[in-house]
């Protein structure tokens, strides 16, 4: 997992506020002041697409203007496909007072200014921080808007100014000025990062933060769209910071006539009324409705619902056939169906339940499911205490009670297991493994690795748009001795970029063998007899697939150096290098994928159709694109994995990437313990788990649950709770990801896998006693996908794992 998490909080924000929320700042912005660069959110994955142009205007004719359309209320698109919003609006108006027509152009934030640099665009209006970095490559027109920095508290908190703060846990999104700017104010060791502002949000809601430092219009949209989060916004500002319109240097005539147009509409009232249309807070009726149209939107004229299949969501409908059967019909083929609905996320909850607490919150503490264990008490950073279902349909519970206590550091973990306080540890530490094998009372349980990485290359960069030297340096690297020194014992050398086990894996297919002459002489044969001179970029930041990044990234320099490729470090800090490389911004670099779920789509499609990885390994290439199109359209399995052996043959010829390693992981446990299977998905069945002469074990998880509604949760701490309480349809095999029946005995698709229909088991009951079948689904899974039911409400609203699953809400 790399960039999906920011991808959702775009599109979250997106689908919520459609119809504009309450955002602030004075109407007329403020002088322009020099700041650190700010990583606007952004989207890696969309293509570059051109808006509906206006007809050619006198003066400048039409300049292309890029933006990306997803940041609302500054840009982002309607239900129609439209590029609309404040800047939009504005950039049209100026160019009717300056003489030009825009061309707006949908394309990723990353890498825009050089792309205004190279004349791809004329100019660039996206919410667009000015700073001295920036002006370096392009040039800015007056400021338009006074965004700033806010400070978001939860409702009731005793903090009246940001300074009463000091001492306090404060959430960012990483690579922001918000990053900064806390980390200057209240200390690193204050400052809690995260992926994306979303996560940043749901830490404040669960209490893991009390503060959150980001951009006014991103919280206040958040705020408006969320108002059970119950966040509200701290009186005074961090900062006053300034967007700007950026303009080639090569054009000054246009930077001249764009500062002209501003002002006119600054003195005509254009820029007031547009400021009101977009900015100022909408009608609370539209705040609960997506609206028609931006006017619609400001009015609060609440908008007819997208007709199916028409807006993001690819969910066209789900239905109760009869009491055990249930028919999901989607609008283009998803051969991937099992495996989403196999994710925690879609499991279900009493409809009973559900009703009794709205849908969200006390539910959150009080979860109903059909599993083999109930909730019986949580003591929110101390213990969470899980009993038996004496009626569980199925294998029931071995121990009677399960206690799992929060304990975040590893080496801790380990202690208490030693000393026999707990009987169970998640993620044995590094430092621990040689300790942890040689006690005779503790077992360590390697889990399967379900993560890959690798050494990518730019095709569009040089040297790298040859192939043979690509698959020279790849022949350069000796991965066993990478693995072998820097990796845990359960890790695993890498030959293909999913690891086996995962369906798409081709069998037997292994990377090419390490062979330094027969680099050099390819090299040679390319036309660098002498070698090569090259940078290779990565972040300093731990992953189970790069536990020791820099470590690894000197050794594969000193692999590099005996095939005479003299391989020069850039370490960048991490959210700008997932920006860049994103953005195609790097000749080579070493990156990695932690997966969601076992299905090529989140591996292959994301990385080498040029859509969730961006222009990392630069243009895709046609026959590796051509043949993940084919495998996404069809349900055939075989035929599925016919397509994938030739993607993965394809991958080592092309050689986008040389994979490195399977990155492993392990539990620990007490001798005693018997039955326990470690899970690569880090889904445990505690029910299959006993110790000799106990009716209770304990189990040490790395972290707190955030919440038990796991429907609306991103949480990992949070799921592996969940998964001993709830059930789907579907599930996976312990220590697997093998899809099998749960609630559903059986399941069957229609030859396109647009039409899913499940068969349920009969005689089940939740743990209130209400029945399970087909209408408990329908409720369940009509709860996620319409904003407009009672029971969408959850922890956050966000339900961020359906939005993944199915691409959005119903109506949206």
């Amino acid at each position: 997992m790399r960039t999906k998490k920011r991808l959702f909080l775009v599109l979250s924000l997106l689908v919520a506020t459609l119809l504009i929320v309450q955002c602030g700042g004075a109407a007329t912005p403020a002088p322009a002041k020099t700041t650190p660069a700010s990583e606007e959110l952004t989207s890696a994955t969309s293509a570059p697409t051109e808006a509906a142009t206006a007809a050619t205007s006198a003066g400048l004719g039409t300049i292309k203007v890029g933006t990306e359309a997803a940041f609302p209320p500054f840009e982002s698109k309607d239900a129609n496909g439209n590029i609309v919003g404040f800047d939009i609006d504005l950039m049209t108006a100026i160019g009717k007072e300056a003489g030009f027509t825009p061309q707006f152009i949908d394309t990723p934030f990353d890498g825009i200014f050089v792309a205004v640099q190279s004349g791809q665009f004329d100019a660039v209006i996206s919410a667009a921080t000015i700073t001295q970095e920036r002006a370096q490559v392009v040039d800015f027109s007056d400021p338009y808007f006074d965004a700033g920095l806010a400070v978001a508290v939860r409702e009731g908190a005793p903090y009246k100014t940001p300074d009463d703060l000091q001492g306090k846990k404060i959430g960012v999104q990483l690579g922001t000025t918000g990053d900064k700017t806390a980390t200057e104010k209240y200390g690193e060791a204050n400052v809690r990062r995260y992926d994306d502002a979303l996560l940043a949000f749901q830490a404040l809601i669960a209490g893991d933060v009390e503060a959150v430092v980001n951009d006014l219009p991103v919280t206040q949209a958040y705020i408006a769209s969320n108002p059970n989060a119950k966040i509200v916004l701290m009186s005074g500002m961090l900062t006053s910071e300034q967007y700007g319109i950026a303009v080639s240097k090569k054009r000054p005539e246009l930077l001249a006539a764009i500062n002209k147009g501003l002002a006119a509409v600054k003195a005509n009232g254009t820029y007031d009324a547009l400021y009101k249309k977009w900015i100022i807070a909408a009608q609370p009726a539209a705040a609960e409705t997506p609206a028609a149209t931006p006017e619609a939107a400001a009015s609060g004229t609440p908008q007819a619902a997208v007709a199916p299949c028409q807006g993001a969501s690819n969910l066209k409908s789900i239905e109760a056939v009869d009491d055990y059967t249930v028919k999901l019909t989607l609008c283009n083929p998803d051969p991937a169906i099992p495996y989403k609905m196999a994710f925690n996320a879609m499991a279900f909850q009493s409809p009973a339940n559900l009703e009794k607490y709205g849908g969200g919150g006390d539910l959150v503490s009080h979860p109903v499911g059909t599993g083999p264990y109930m909730l019986s008490e949580w003591v929110r950073d101390d213990h969470i205490k899980l009993v038996a279902n004496p009626d569980y349909w199925g294998t029931k519970a071995k121990t009677p009670n399960l206690i799992m206590r929060p304990i975040t550091e590893s080496a801790a973990r380990f202690l208490e297991l030693q000393a026999g306080t707990v009987d169970i540890i998640n993620n044995l530490g590094p430092d621990d493994f040689a300790t942890a094998k040689a006690d005779p009372n503790v077992q360590v349980l390697d889990r399967p690795a379900f993560n890959v990485g690798y050494l990518w290359f730019n095709r569009d960069m040089k040297p790298f748009d040859n192939e043979s030297v690509r698959q020279a340096v790849g022949m350069c690297l000796d991965r066993e001795a990478l693995v072998k020194a820097f990796y845990p014992p359960s890790s695993q050398v890498a030959d293909q970029f999913m690891p086996p086990g995962l369906f798409g894996f081709t069998q037997g297919m292994t990377w090419y063998p390490r062979d330094t002459a027969k680099a050099k002489q390819m090299l040679a044969d390319a036309g660098y007899p002498n070698g090569l001179d090259v940078t290779l970029s990565l972040r300093d930041t731990a992953r189970a697939y790069f536990p020791e990044p820099a470590k690894i990234a000197e050794a594969i320099q000193a692999q590099l150096k005996e095939c005479n490729v003299n391989a020069k470090l850039n370490v960048v800090e991490s959210g700008t290098f997932l920006d860049e490389a994103a953005a195609g911004k790097y000749e080579m670099g070493m990156l990695g994928w932690l997966g969601d779920y076992a299905d090529p789509t989140n591996w292959l499609d994301f990385h080498f159709m040029g859509t969730g990885a961006g222009k990392q390994f630069g243009e895709p290439f046609p026959d590796i694109v051509a043949l993940l199109q084919d495998a996404g359209r069809t349900a055939d399995q075989a035929k599925r994995q016919a397509d994938y052996d030739k993607v993965n043959e394809l991958i080592k010829q092309h050689v986008p990437m040389v994979p490195i390693a399977y990155g492993g992981s392990a539990m620990a446990a007490s001798k005693a313990i018997e039955g326990l299977v470690a899970s690569p998905l880090n889904s445990e069945v505690y029910s299959l788990v006993s110790k000799q002469g106990a009716d209770t074990i304990v189990y040490a998880k790395a972290g707190e649950a955030s919440s038990l509604d796991c429907s609306d949760e991103t949480d990992g701490e949070s799921f592996e709770v969940c998964n001993q309480i709830t059930e789907g349809l579907l599930g996976f095999k312990p220590g697997t990801t093998e899809v099998i029946p749960v609630l559903a005995e059986k399941y069957e698709s229609n030859d396109d896998a647009t039409v899913w229909t499940f068969h349920l088991r009969q005689g089940v009951k939740f743990t209130d006693g209400t029945p399970f079948n087909a209408q408990a689904v329908v409720t369940n899974i009509e709860r996620q996908w319409d904003p407009q039911n009672p029971l969408h409400k959850g922890r956050t609203g966000e339900f961020y794992y359906f939005v993944t699953f199915f691409g959005g809400f119903k109506g949206q």
